[in-house]
């Protein structure tokens, strides 16, 4: 059995933090090993298994392990597949101050995903299964801790580790309220387009559903345009133009703010896709409504 120390993985001792995403191949095998430091694993894609404390159990996308300091485990890749990992590993005491905000909310919350109390717990078995819409959830919140690791810009360290609790307090929401399904799953397209709806003002790439729904960028275009008649791009982008359409007519932000409010950063490629979708400019378009309305 192999051991991995702190220093073995950290970028220092002062922030003892490193992230990864990994993919493996058919044959490839991780050794049972341990490790001096907590890991969050996320199954981004494909199938395979896992053992963990003398248990051994399939994993497949959409699952979220929680691997404790001391635990042994390893993991294999499921014949005929792959898998694709977000590996978070990281010291408790990295978030020393962040964990004792929430002695208030211990009622309401999973302990399993935030309780540094149980390290060392054997009987301790963190596991999650995500369903479609959440698994898209947590893959943005993951982007965003990788991008600021690999970026490494200023405050980086501050914000992996407020973004490393805004992970650890979406898994112990999404634990608490998981109950058996009843109603057949969602269309995965379907759950997407909902997604958008609720969140267009956000940044959304092409990228980022590629990962979600673990397809290829062609792959996933061909299958979104058939499930929904158009592009995702196009559709994320009549979602924002609708949007600011309703800004333009009930408000009087400048068109600069509708377009920031929407999910646009560029003022110009704002334009440029409301002049497509609806034939005029934004401040012509306003201006048409307001002579209709009188």
């Amino acid at each position: 059995m192999i051991h991995y120390s702190e220093n073995q993985f950290a970028d220092s001792d002062k922030f003892p933090f490193r992230m990864s995403i990994d993919e493996f191949h058919v044959g490839e095998i991780t050794g049972l090993h341990d490790h001096a430091f907590t890991e969050m694993i996320y199954v981004a894609g494909g199938a395979g298994m896992h053992q963990y404390n003398r248990r051994t159990t399939e994993i497949r996308r959409g699952d979220v392990l929680i691997i404790q300091p001391g635990m042994m485990h390893a993991y294999s890749v499921a014949k005929g597949s792959y898998l694709k990992l977000y590996r978070i590993m990281f010291h408790q005491r990295l978030l020393d101050g962040e964990w004792a905000t929430l002695n208030h909310a211990s009622a309401y919350i999973d302990p399993f995903f935030i309780d540094p109390s149980m390290i060392g717990n054997k009987s301790f078995h963190s596991s999650l299964s995500l369903s479609s819409s959440r698994q898209f959830e947590l893959v943005l919140l993951l982007d965003r801790i990788y991008s600021e690791y690999t970026r490494k810009s200023w405050g980086y360290h501050c914000m992996i580790r407020m973004q490393l609790m805004e992970v650890f307090l979406y898994l112990a929401r999404w634990a608490a309220a998981e109950r058996p399904q009843s109603v057949e799953k969602k269309d995965q397209y379907e759950e997407i387009c909902s997604y958008v709806k609720q969140h267009y003002m956000q940044e959304i790439s092409l990228k980022q559903m590629c990962s979600f729904s673990g397809l290829s960028q062609s792959a996933f275009t061909m299958n979104f345009k058939k499930a929904t008649g158009v592009s995702f791009l196009d559709y994320r982008n009549k979602v924002r133009i609708d949007a600011a359409k309703d800004l333009l007519t009930t408000t009087d932000l400048t068109v600069t703010m509708v377009a920031q409010k929407v999910g646009f950063r560029d003022i110009s490629n704002f334009n440029r896709t409301f002049k497509r979708f609806e034939a005029c400019t934004p401040n012509v378009f306003r201006k048409n409504q307001s002579i209709s309305a009188e």
